[in-house]
């Protein structure tokens, strides 16, 4: 483990990656729960129902 520590405390700005990836972190999966939050409640039947019904069924109600 030392080896590691001593590689990367020679390498500059190696602090800001971590704090980088949490952040997109944060803003990704916000943003997917925003979406999924704010979804139109017949886009979210549509998506539950996909894996059972068929694609003329859907077809069918939507007109």
């Amino acid at each position: 483990m030392g080896i590691v520590s001593r590689l990367f405390d020679s390498i500059d700005g190696i602090y800001w990656f971590p704090i980088i990836a949490l952040a997109l972190f944060i803003v990704f999966f916000s943003l997917i729960a925003v979406h999924t939050l704010t979804m139109q409640k017949s886009k979210e039947e549509e998506c539950g129902i996909l894996p059972f019904e068929n694609d003329e069924q859907i077809q069918s109600r939507e007109v």
